[in-house]
């Protein structure tokens, strides 16, 4: 005699979908949080520098970053952390697709990783000598801005595109349509401010945090149901 279940393989990709949106998310706070612990000393180095150099903080000289990195060594847990932060987006996209069959949001997620990946591999040499740094290294005054713009919006155009596809699919159509729709709007924000101060900061990919949020949670509760469902929806008998 065959057991019956109550947990569908659709309905078990979609509670692991929500649980990694949910894990995304988390990577940014715990960013935040090592940022205003462990890195808060090498964060008020940044400004002290910038301040007496002129410059905003994300094109001071790599020669005044590596120096800075090096006396402040526990700020490098909050970059490792970061690492994780393309990784769980490229899941979150390959879960949609199981569920979708969308084929953009794993393709944009990839494009995003490799973009922050690199960029995060120069910092890295920032742990070198500050007087014979590696090349592109040496050029992180003029790179970081847009290699984390780049990333960022290929990031959340990754994300939009998950959530609509789910939306299409039928998916939480309502929390799916919101978490796109906000997100779309968040990009289109954050690409203003970061034109509007010249580009002296890039477009931030923590705008990911609230749509992951959203789309996770809302997932999550889509997955509840009463005991008996499995046995009504197998029987047919309500």
């Amino acid at each position: 005699m065959t057991a019956i279940t109550d947990v569908t393989p659709d309905l078990t990709t979609r509670r692991r979908l929500g649980w990694t949106l949910l894990a995304a998310a988390g990577i940014w706070v715990a960013y935040i949080v090592l940022a205003i612990t462990f890195s808060a000393d090498y964060e008020k180095a940044l400004e002290d520098a910038s301040d007496a150099l002129d410059k905003p903080i994300n094109q001071l000289p790599a020669e005044t970053l590596a120096q800075i990195t090096q006396d402040h060594p526990a700020s490098n847990i909050s970059a490792i952390v970061l690492l994780l932060a393309p990784a769980l987006l490229i899941l979150v996209a390959q879960r949609t697709r199981s569920l979708t069959g969308s084929l953009w949001s794993p393709r944009l997620a990839w494009l995003s990783g490799i973009v922050l990946w690199f960029y995060f591999l120069l910092n890295f040499g920032l742990l070198l000598d500050p007087q014979n740094l590696p090349p592109l290294t040496r050029d992180l005054d003029v790179l970081t801005v847009p290699l984390v713009s780049i990333g960022s919006v290929l990031a959340l155009l990754a994300f939009v595109a998950a959530a609509w596809s789910l939306r299409q699919h039928g998916t939480r159509r309502v929390a799916s349509t919101v978490a796109a729709v906000l997100a779309t709007v968040l990009l289109v924000l954050s690409v203003v401010g970061a034109a509007a101060s010249g580009f002296d900061d890039p477009v931030p990919p923590i705008g990911l945090f609230p749509v992951e949020v959203i789309l996770g949670i809302a997932l999550l509760i889509g997955t509840r149901r009463r005991p008996a469902d499995g046995w009504h929806r197998a029987t047919g008998i309500r």
